[in-house]
This record gives structure tokens, sequence and C-alpha cells, in this order.
């Protein structure tokens, strides 16, 4: 089961992989296709002239009641100036149309590329005035691009084009910095994951997912801005990113949720991850044949993140409280994972429910006003959530090792105990090791030293007689205590050449040591060697006969 899941995990994060990287693909071919910079002039003072516009009849002209209407056309006299004047206004899924008495002298450009289609998006349109056209009459010729969305036109201002664009970015300075700052945070979780699984058998990716939703729903976040328009000669293609943004934003957050939470073991999220595949398909295919655009695409994109929005708020406020209230939390880390995480969840969730009833005002052009800032602290809330999680395992698994110490190690020696020495000799037999050398030894005179001179001296004879194995034939294979005075050595592949460059170290080793002994005792280790092919336990247990007697008998040599 768990290996079916890795390899579903891989198949979504690769197919989601190449259809964004298809999608970038669209983007920049049209970047290419329809790059220009705007360039602005002067700085001087501007008026707000929105409510000034009149109707056809004479009457002030109610932009919100705009939003009700699929066409309108509006009025505005150009007065006395003495420069040339901007007008700036700003529009969402409309075509306008002005004419200047009856001549037309702007008009939303209409794209052939299907990307496109019929969609204007969000925009502010600047149209430059001379002092000659004083006197004379605006109409503003409005339509809207997508049946029932209505008129969305507002924030017409009159004057220099620079101080326009300055009062407009200083008005949504927060917004700007907030998005940059969620992009920040994101990127900078990508990179923090890099070194946090580096050289890790057991990898969690949910950093680097996080991370990725963070830049992506960061960079929608700061399209929906509207300052980015200012700086670009088509602003559709800004759309046409924010669309991408949005849709492309939802799987990073699943597949942090399956690294955090394994909500990929439930049939229901794998059934919504392939659905959610077909979708992202979609949106490369639809445009490209000329189907839809993306926009047309975004009430199913919302469809899908409204339900694993839900779904994943009330999973992970459930899980969290459940952890709270059964106390299965750790004191100091656990708690604040758990609190933080809830804080972002509620965060979220009230941001939100503001934004929807703000929503159901009039003359709504960014639609993540109030949104950003609960994403920032939910963004924030669950990155240093994940970091006190990944100390907390950090902490266990620091505690498994010392477990795992102690239960395989030998405490005197810190070298591999009986247990250690019994599973990897299993262990050999169940890959069958072509070639295994056993090496028994044993320290010869220990008990004498335990009776004449204690035991703390004969703990110092172990450790030096420990030091000499080690340093010899742990370069060639793996040493162990078996206890007491014994110990052994395996030695996997080409065993007997191994031994020879072994021995011959060892026998050094214990010269070595012996020279630099201050103690009352003279080093003498015996030892026996077999070789045997490690494919069945009985071959295996004959070698370490076989090694144990030669063992006995040079122990007798040293002793004679």
């Amino acid at each position: 089961m768990r290996r079916t899941l890795s390899t579903f995990r891989k198949i979504i994060v690769r197919g989601y992989a190449a259809l964004a990287i298809c999608m970038l693909l669209l983007v920049i071919f049209i970047l290419l296709e329809r790059r220009g910079l705007r360039v602005d002039y002067g700085l001087g003072s501007f008026v707000d002239i929105s409510g000034v516009w009149t109707t056809e009849e004479g009457s002030t002209a109610e932009l919100y009641l705009l939003e009700k209407e699929s066409s309108a056309s509006i009025y505005y006299l150009i007065p006395q100036m003495e420069q040339d004047t901007s007008l700036v206004y700003r529009t969402q899924n409309v075509f306008t149309q002005v004419y200047l008495d009856g001549e037309m002298i702007y008009e939303t450009e209409r794209p052939d590329q299907n990307f496109y289609d019929r969609y204007p998006g969000s925009r502010w349109n600047l149209l430059s005035f001379s002092p000659d056209q004083a006197g004379q009459q605006l109409e503003l010729r409005i339509t809207e691009a997508y049946a029932g969305e209505g008129l969305k036109v507002d924030h017409f201002y009159w004057g220099d084009r620079a101080a326009i664009v300055l009062a407009v970015i200083r008005e949504k300075l927060a917004s700007v910095l907030i998005s940059i700052v969620i992009c920040l945070v994101g990127l900078f979780m990508i990179v923090l994951d890099i070194p946090l699984n580096h050289n890790k058998k057991s990898k969690n990716h949910s950093l680097r997912f996080l991370g990725l939703f963070s830049v992506l729903i960061g960079g929608w976040c700061l399209v929906e801005t509207n300052v980015l328009h200012f700086f670009n000669a088509d602003p559709q293609i800004l759309q046409v990113i924010d669309n991408i943004l949005l849709i492309l934003s939802l799987m990073p957050m699943v597949l942090y949720a399956d690294w955090t939470y394994g909500i990929l073991r439930y049939w229901i999220v794998r059934i919504a991850c392939v659905l959610q595949m077909l979708f992202l398909l979609a949106c490369v295919i639809f445009p490209v044949v000329g189907l839809t655009d993306w926009h047309g695409m975004l009430p199913v994109a919302r469809v899908f993140m409204g339900f694993c929005a839900m779904g994943f708020v009330a999973w992970t406020a459930r899980k969290n409280i459940s952890i709270l209230s059964s106390g299965r939390h750790r004191r100091g880390a656990g708690v604040w994972a758990v609190s933080l995480q809830l804080l972002g969840i509620g965060a979220i969730g009230i941001t939100v429910v503001l934004e929807l009833v703000r929503f159901g005002g009039a003359g709504v052009m960014d639609s993540a006003l109030i949104t950003r800032f609960g994403l920032l602290v939910f963004i924030v809330c669950f990155a240093v959530g994940s970091q006190f999680s990944a100390y907390q395992l950090m902490v266990q698994g620091m505690e498994y090792d010392s477990v795992h110490k102690l239960a395989y190690s030998d405490i005197l020696t810190d070298l591999g105990n009986r247990t250690a020495y019994l599973e990897q000799l299993e262990e050999c037999v169940k890959v069958h090791v072509k070639e295994l050398g056993v090496v028994f030894m044993d320290i010869n005179n220990l008990k004498t030293v335990n009776d004449s001179y204690g035991h703390d001296m004969g703990d110092m004879m172990i450790q030096m007689a420990s030091k000499v194995i080690e340093g010899s034939f742990g370069d060639y294979g793996m040493v162990f205590r078996l206890g007491g005075d014994e110990f052994c050595a395996l030695l996997e592949e080409d065993a007997q050449k191994k031994y020879d460059q072994a021995l011959e170290a060892f026998q050094k080793g214990i010269r070595e040591a012996n020279d630099k002994n201050e103690y009352s005792f003279t080093l003498q280790i015996a030892h026996g060697f077999a070789v045997c092919e490690a494919d069945s336990k009985e071959s295996v247990e004959k070698a370490v006969q076989t090694a144990d007697e030669r063992m006995y008998q040079n122990k007798a040599q040293l002793k004679a």
C-alpha cells in the first residue's frame, strides 16, 4: 500500500510539473508575441472625475448601477487645460470604446490568439489629450465581455499620468508588499527544504510544496493588486498569468497535506487528484484549440479550490483539536506547532468570510484585498508550525537513536553487540553474500587481570583490545564485542585479502599498544579465521564454528 501511494504521488507530481511547464511555455509564447512597456512622464496633479460622468439624458451616471447592465454609454466634457493631460480609468471584463465628438480614438484591443479569445481582463486604460481638444465631448461605450457579469468600471482620474500612477501605487503599497512577502516566504521554504532533506533516507517535502503554494498564491495576489498593469503594455497577459497562478496553486497544497497528514491514502482524495490533473490538462488544451479561454475555466477551478480548501481546513482543524484534547502532543514544540496551525486556519477562514461579504458589494476588482492578509498569516503559521513539528520529529529521532544504540551497541567499547552481530549474520544469508570471512578474537589473561588488579583494570584491557581490533579489522569490515573477552569481525567479499591486510595491521597494533602500555599487563589477543559462501545458514554456522576452533588453537599457541 505504501509503495502504491508513493508511485501515485510521483505520477501526480510529475504530471503536475509537465502541465505547469506547458502553461508556462504558452505564457512565454504570448510574451514574445506581445511584448512592450508603458513609459510614464512628468509629475503634476490630478482629480477624481468618477462622479461627473453623465448619461445620454444628462443625469449623473451612477457607476455601481452599471454592474446590472450589459452595455451602456457615459459622457464627459473635456475641461480647459494648459498642457497634455491623461484620462486613466479601470475596467474589468468589459470592452470599451472612447469617442471624441463622435470619432473613435480608443478601443479595447481584441487579440487574435485563442488564449485570449474575448477576454479583456482587469486593466487600467490610459489616454492622452492635448489642450486644443478642450470643450469636446468624450463618450465612453462599455460592453460586457461575459454575459451576466455586468459592467465593471471605476476610478476615473484626470490629470498628470505619473501622479495618478504614483497615487494608485501608494494606495496599493501594503497589498503589494504583503504579496511580495508571501512569494519570498515561499522561496525561502523551497530553498530550506534542500538542506533539511539532504542525505536523509526518510524525506519529508511538505515545506517544498507549501513553499510552491506560497509562490503561486503570492504571485496571484500581486497581479490582483492591478499595480503591474501600469508597467505592461498588454494587461491581458497579466490576466492570463493571474488565472494560471490561481489554477496551479491547488495541487501543491494537496501535496503538502499529503506529506504532512498522508491524505492520499483516502480513495476520495486520489480521485480528486486525478480529476484535478484532467482539469489541468483541459486548461492546456482548450485555450489552444479555441474552445474557451482561461477565464472560462475559472469557475471549475474555484469549485475545486472551494471543496479542497473546506476539506483541508476541516481536516487540519479536527486533527489538531483532537491532538490537543487527547494530550498526545508534547510540551513545547508540539503545543506551538498545533497552536500555530490552528491560528493559521482561523486567519484564512475569517478573511475568506470577510472577502465574501465584500464581494456582495459593488465595484470589487481586487479579489484578494482581504484574503492576502489571511494568506500571509496562514503560510507563516504553517511554515513555522512545520518546523516545530520537524524539530519534534528530530527530538524523537534522537531518542530513537539513543534506544537503538543501547539495543545494538556495547556500552564499554561502543562496538556492535551480540544482537547486532546475529542480525548481521542473518542479513548476510538473506542477500547471499558471495564470500564472508569470520574472524573470532579472544583476550588472553583477562580473568587474571580482573582477579589481580580489579575489574577497572580489566575494563581498560578490554578497551585497549577493542581499539586495536577496531583500528585494524574495522577498516575492512564490521567489528562486534560478543561479551566478556570475545570479539568478532565480519569481512564481506574478498575476505581472504581483507583478512591478510587487517591481520598485519592487527599484529602491529598489538605491538604498539604494549610498547605504550603503562599498566601491569601485557595485551595478547588470540584469533581464528574462516571463509564461506553465505548462501545458507548452515554454511555460515560452519564457518563460525571453524573460526572459533582456530581461535582456540591460536590461544593455546600464545600461552605455550
